[in-house]
């Protein structure tokens, strides 16, 4: 993933954004951040959009259909063929009919994930509306193939454990999962009548050993987060063979919009664990978000970084400890060495997408998260925090 620029595209006025191997967007609603995310994706896999569409039964007459099937009903003609301008490294994106198919460099989960589950199972891409964004239906498609698959089922059954499941995803990890998302429930993959559902089940009560009940939860009863977490959860699975292959094959980054979506804090926290692990499997990543725990992640990481150095005169190899020792009191879980040394390893960028006086966004690097920068979009970490920050004035105000 190399540097970014959008002009004129929409409100967007002015983007540059150089991507590191975490990057984190914030701003306000509807401040362009969807928008750009998709034309990462677009810029990225033109190729094979194309040839998805086409595959799909969908055909166009000229550029403004073809970015209305992309973006969605309507948001083609934000697309202005005199002024926009998208230049990816240092090559201006081009849309123009191509031939043959490539394999795509990214992977979106989008906000709109819940929308992919119709009744607990993924809907195709064929049920959707031309009018849906692209990303929504792609990554529908890539959950319904992925269950398709048999994901959790067990030889000679339809059902079966989708979480927890071994292989997939880290223990130390799954555990994070199960107490703060499911507790006392496990996803599984379920016959109901002639449907094949995901559907949560009970544990057992009142016994050493822990067994699931018969009692089947469906998803309109599951809660807010759980809804939110599981297509989430699908996309982590694809993204994480259980081959013993370290990453998917020709992906290269990831984008999630939103992963804060429905849960508790502390279940945030075991998102971001599972970020580090994509970093620690050379995924690059790409977030937006309306909560400061990721930039406080960012923050944390940084500031371990910043006092091991100061300390290079010393043994490397304690410094090296202490350092890892911070990052699990951090998030409060033991074991995860490799995951520690990659977070402490990579670059990360965090940019605001700041609403001008005339209406316009552009973007503004505050990756130095500095909480004594004059410039309050840095202080505030692009507002996410300027609610606490006032409210500490107000109160230390009134203490004078």
């Amino acid at each position: 993933m190399r540097q970014i620029r959008v002009k004129n595209f929409g409100r967007i006025h002015r983007l540059d954004i150089q991507f590191g191997d975490f990057t984190v967007l914030v701003g306000p609603q509807a401040a362009g951040k969807t928008l750009f995310l998709e034309i990462v994706k677009l810029v990225n896999d033109y190729s094979a959009i194309v040839a998805n569409l086409k595959r799909s039964g969908f055909s166009w007459k000229d550029k403004r259909e073809f970015l209305g099937l992309y973006f969605g009903e309507g948001l083609g003609s934000l697309w202005d063929e005199h002024t926009t301008e998208v230049v990816y490294g240092k090559k201006k994106f081009e849309i123009h009919s191509v031939r043959g198919r490539s394999k795509e460099k990214v992977f979106y989960i989008p906000a709109q994930r819940v929308l992919t589950l119709h009744g607990g199972w993924p809907r195709p891409f064929g049920e959707y509306s031309e009018g849906d964004p692209y990303v929504v239906r792609d990554f529908s498609e890539k959950l319904r193939r992925l269950m398709e698959s048999g994901l959790g089922r067990e030889k000679g059954k339809e059902e079966g454990s989708v979480f927890p499941q071994r292989g997939r995803i880290n223990q130390h990890l799954r555990n994070v999962i199960a107490h703060n998302i499911f507790p006392g429930v496990e996803l599984v993959r379920a016959q109901v009548g002639l449907r094949r559902k995901l559907v949560l089940k009970l544990k057992g009560q009142g016994s050493e050993k822990v067994n699931f009940t018969s009692v089947q939860l469906p998803f309109m009863v599951w809660s807010t987060g759980q809804r939110e977490f599981v297509p989430l959860l699908l996309g982590l699975y694809w993204l994480l063979p259980s081959s013993g292959k370290k990453r998917k094959k020709d992906v290269q980054s990831v984008i999630v919009e939103e992963p804060e979506m429905g849960l508790h804090p502390q279940a945030v926290e075991g998102i971001m664990l599972i970020f580090l692990e994509l970093l620690r499997r050379g995924y690059k990543v790409i977030i937006s978000t309306h909560t400061p725990q990721f930039l406080e992640m960012i923050w944390a990481i940084k500031q371990i970084k910043i006092i091991a150095k100061n300390k290079s005169g010393k043994d490397k190899k304690k410094i090296e400890k202490s350092k890892k020792a911070a990052l699990r009191k951090l998030f409060g879980v033991t074991g995860l060495s490799e995951i520690w040394e990659a977070a402490l390893q990579k670059v990360y960028k965090v940019y605001y997408f700041e609403e001008l006086p005339d209406g316009r966004i552009e973007a503004r690097d505050i990756s130095s998260l500095e909480v004594f920068e004059e410039d309050s979009s840095v202080s505030d970490w692009g507002g996410l925090v300027s609610f606490s920050n006032r409210a500490s004035e107000v109160i230390s105000s009134i203490l004078e």
